[in-house]
C-alpha cells in the first residue's frame, strides 16, 4: 500500500509545469498582421501629411499670385526718384528769399533729379533776366535747370506770339551768356513742336563743343515760359535720361 502511494507521487511530480502565461502568447501569423497593419498605417498617414503639404504650398502660390495681380503698378520713373518743382511765376517783389507764398497758386511744374538742390533767384535775377526758378546738380554746378516767365504782352499789349523762335530763344540768352555762345558756335541743332494740354510747346536741341542745352519754351495768357536745361557737352551722353526728363515733365498748371 505505502508502494503505490509513493509511486503515484512519483507520477504527479514528473508531470510537466504549465506556466500560466503560455496561454497569452499571439500566435505568430497575428503578429505578423500586426506589424503589416502599423506600417500600412504609417505609410498612409506619411501620404496624407505629403498631400496636405502641397496643397498647402499650392494654395500660398495661388495666393501669392492673386496678391501680386492685384498690386498696383510701380508709377513711371519711380527708381529714378525724381522731385517735383513748383514755380509761382511771381512779380520781382516776391523774391529774394522765397518764391512766392502758402497764398498763391503754382504756374508750373516740372521733375528733377533728386539730389540737386533748389536755387532761389534774388530780385535782380527775377527782374532784369527773368529767371523764376532754378535747380543745380551739387556734384558739377554747370548742370543746372532754370525757369524763365516773361510777363511782357507784346508792344501792342497783345498776347505774345512764338513768331520768330530764334529771335525769341536769343532774347532769353541775358539769363545765360553762355547759352548766347552755343547758339553761334552750335555744332548740331534741331527745333519741334508738340502740343501739350492745348498749348504748344516749341523745343530745342543745341550742342556747341561747351556746352549742350535743352530748351522748351510756350506762351500762356501773354506770358512766356522757357525751361532750360544745360550740361557740360562731355557729361550730356551719361546723363541724357534724366535731363530730357526735366524738359519732357514741364508743365503749365
Amino acid at each position: 500500500m505505502m508502494k503505490n502511494v509513493a509511486m503515484d507521487a512519483k507520477l504527479r511530480g514528473a508531470q510537466p509545469f504549465r506556466s500560466s502565461a503560455a496561454a497569452s502568447v499571439v500566435p505568430r501569423c497575428r503578429v505578423a498582421a500586426k506589424a503589416i497593419s502599423t506600417s500600412s498605417q504609417k505609410q498612409h498617414h506619411d501620404e496624407a501629411l505629403t498631400a496636405q503639404l502641397a496643397r498647402r504650398e499650392l494654395l500660398l502660390s495661388v495666393a501669392g499670385l492673386g496678391l501680386a495681380t492685384c498690386m498696383p503698378s510701380s508709377p513711371v520713373h519711380a527708381g529714378e526718384e525724381f522731385t517735383t518743382f513748383l514755380g509761382y511765376a511771381t512779380p520781382p517783389t516776391s523774391y529774394g528769399g522765397y518764391g512766392g507764398n502758402a497764398k498763391e497758386t503754382p504756374r508750373y511744374t516740372f521733375e528733377y533729379p533728386t539730389g540737386w538742390k533748389e536755387e532761389v533767384p534774388n530780385k535782380v535775377e527775377k527782374g532784369t533776366q527773368g529767371i523764376d526758378g532754378r535747380v543745380v546738380n551739387p556734384r558739377m554746378r554747370d548742370q543746372r535747370a532754370f525757369v524763365i516767365t516773361l510777363a511782357r504782352a507784346g508792344e501792342d499789349n497783345k498776347s505774345f506770339r512764338l513768331t520768330d523762335l530764334d529771335s525769341t530763344l536769343s532774347g532769353f540768352a541775358g539769363a545765360d551768356y553762355d547759352l548766347q555762345d552755343a547758339l553761334s558756335s552750335a555744332t548740331n541743332r534741331t527745333t519741334s513742336s508738340r502740343e501739350v494740354d492745348d498749348k504748344t510747346f516749341y523745343d530745342y536741341d543745341i550742342e556747341s563743343p561747351e556746352y549742350h542745352y535743352l530748351v522748351t519754351i510756350t506762351v500762356s495768357q501773354g506770358k512766356v515760359f522757357g525751361v532750360f536745361v544745360r550740361s557740360p557737352t562731355k557729361s550730356f551722353t551719361a546723363n541724357e535720361s534724366k535731363l530730357r526728363h526735366i524738359v519732357g515733365t514741364f508743365r503749365l498748371l
